[in-house]
């Protein structure tokens, strides 16, 4: 049974600025008015893009994908395992509501429709601060302040992400501090890692994770980011999502991913986790020292067989939806997409995790978990 709609706004890892790590979250097939988004690297001109190319009422339609490789645009079935349920565009439900909850909503223009749905988004949970995971949200955090905006925005993450948005982003020097005290409607709110937090709008749990995501470059100090688990309290159906990831480092007093896993296959029976959204940013062909506290095929596939030990299950994995996101354009002759899928299709047959179901985060897209 679907439990999830998530819509991705942005997936990409850059270096192209254009729509970099935003899923839009909600629970499936209700009309909610309000929204929960993890990550902010996506914003406005995608949620204009995602109403002005309409709806499509056919599953399994023919659509063509911006490449900008071997051709500009690829098949979808490219890109996505057959049994996922994917359709381009926003999820009926969401426009339902919209219309719904919208005075005038379907004679509004399209930028009125954004505002409009912009709006909605309530919750952000920001995995790590960096730049391609807030950017929409900083820059279209003014917005909150329309006249006509009567809706506040509470930003949520691990304190090594709260801390820096309000040090470093929200500052009044590289932008203005819209999260000051005499500010009613955009707030930052700290989370405790493993601790379980009700979500605001749906009856749902948030429990975030720090995991190691690199080191700086000039003081070589641990850089963390954030797994999120969201748990349905009713049917206890969950989803993964992540921020920007590496392996555990040998030696390391802190086994973040390991501990994490360890709490999944605990916690979690695996009839329950609808889906993983998991960073995959290079090629195996990428040397360690090239990653930069990102993962490659092999070391996902090396996370996942960690995760199938400790469910310890006849049928591996078989069933569990991975998304893969936050891949980087390269200057290759192949979508890089394609190859790390391809990659990781073999090493998860090669390592025996069943039959996993692996597919590419899409822009504009919502899937169904």
């Amino acid at each position: 049974m679907v439990a999830f709609e998530i819509t991705i706004l942005g997936a990409n890892g850059g270096p192209s600025e254009y729509a970099t790590q935003c899923f839009i979250l909600k629970p499936a097939r209700t009309e909610d008015s309000e929204l929960i988004a993890v990550d902010g690297g996506g914003g406005m001109h995608q949620l204009r893009e995602l109403l002005a190319q309409g709806q499509n009422d056919n599953e399994g339609y023919d659509e063509l994908v911006l490449s900008f490789y071997e051709h500009d645009r690829e098949p979808i079935e490219f890109f996505i395992d057959p049994r996922l349920t994917i359709q381009k565009g926003l999820s009926k439900s969401l426009l339902q509501s919209l219309k719904r909850h919208g005075a005038h909503f379907e004679s509004a223009n399209t930028t009125n429709k954004a505002f409009k749905l912009f709006q909605g988004i309530t919750d952000y949970y920001i995995t790590h601060p960096h730049f391609d995971h807030i950017n929409g949200l900083v820059i279209n955090s003014p917005s909150i302040y329309e006249q006509e905006n009567t809706k506040k925005k509470t930003i949520w993450g691990l304190p090594h992400t709260i801390d820096a948005l309000q040090k470093h982003v929200f500052n009044d020097l590289i932008w203005p501090d819209l999260t000051a005290e005499r500010s009613e409607k955009l707030k930052l709110r700290s989370l405790n890692s493993k601790e379980i937090q009700k979500c605001t709008i749906f009856p749902w749990d948030v429990i975030p994770f720090k995991v190691h995501h690199g080191v700086g470059v000039k003081t070589g100090a641990p850089v963390y980011s954030t797994f999120y688990i969201f748990r349905d309290r009713k049917s206890k159906d969950c989803i993964i999502v992540c921020g920007d990831v590496e392996q555990d480092r040998g030696g390391c007093e802190e086994n973040l991913l390991e501990e994490f896993w360890l709490y999944v296959a605990e916690n979690i029976p695996l009839v329950h986790l609808k889906g993983i959204l998991v960073e995959c940013s290079c090629p195996l062909s990428s040397k360690p020292e090239q990653l930069y506290g990102h993962l490659s095929p092999i070391y996902l596939i090396n996370e996942l067989s960690n995760l199938n030990t400790l469910y310890n299950s006849s049928r591996g994995l078989s069933g569990l939806n991975v998304i893969v996101t936050h891949v980087k354009a390269t200057a290759a002759k192949r979508d890089p997409r394609l190859t790390i899928l391809e990659e990781l299709r073999f090493l998860a047959q090669e390592r025996n995790l069943g039959d996993l179901r692996i597919s590419i985060a899409l822009e504009g897209h919502t899937l169904f978990l």
